[in-house]
């Protein structure tokens, strides 16, 4: 008996329905979390608030799929658990990126820096 194998009186109807509750749940996370998308697409890019959100709605959404993997030994709710997470945080972290006055990703000079280059400048006083 592996882990995956399913419970006793564990129908393939079940395996969607708590697959998509899960998902569900994943869509809940980013929104009570992070917002509307619309509103990322009006902020700034690189905004430390918004990254900061999204981390937290996808640690937390992480959390809850694998919650649900682990109670129902079920792959199918991994497989739509994760999915949603990939669509929403990929939706979040591009809505951040792009910038409201172009509406194209904005990558900043300071994104291409090496992790311990210091870049000093000259302040005329």
């Amino acid at each position: 008996m592996t882990f995956f194998s399913t419970p006793a009186g564990y129908k393939p109807a079940d395996s969607m329905t708590i697959g998509l509750a899960t998902a569900g749940g994943v869509f809940v996370i980013y929104s009570a979390k992070v917002g509307p998308v619309a509103d990322l697409h009006a902020t700034l890019p690189g905004d430390p608030g918004a990254n900061a959100a999204i981390r937290k709605a996808g640690w937390e959404s992480i959390a809850l799929v694998t919650a649900m993997t682990l109670l129902s030994r079920d792959l199918n709710v991994a497989i739509l658990g994760f999915g949603a997470i990939m669509l929403e945080h990929t939706m979040h972290l591009h809505a951040e990126m792009v910038s409201p006055a172009s509406g194209q990703i904005q990558a900043t000079p300071a994104a291409y820096a090496p992790a311990g280059s210091v870049h000093l400048t000259a302040v005329a006083g």
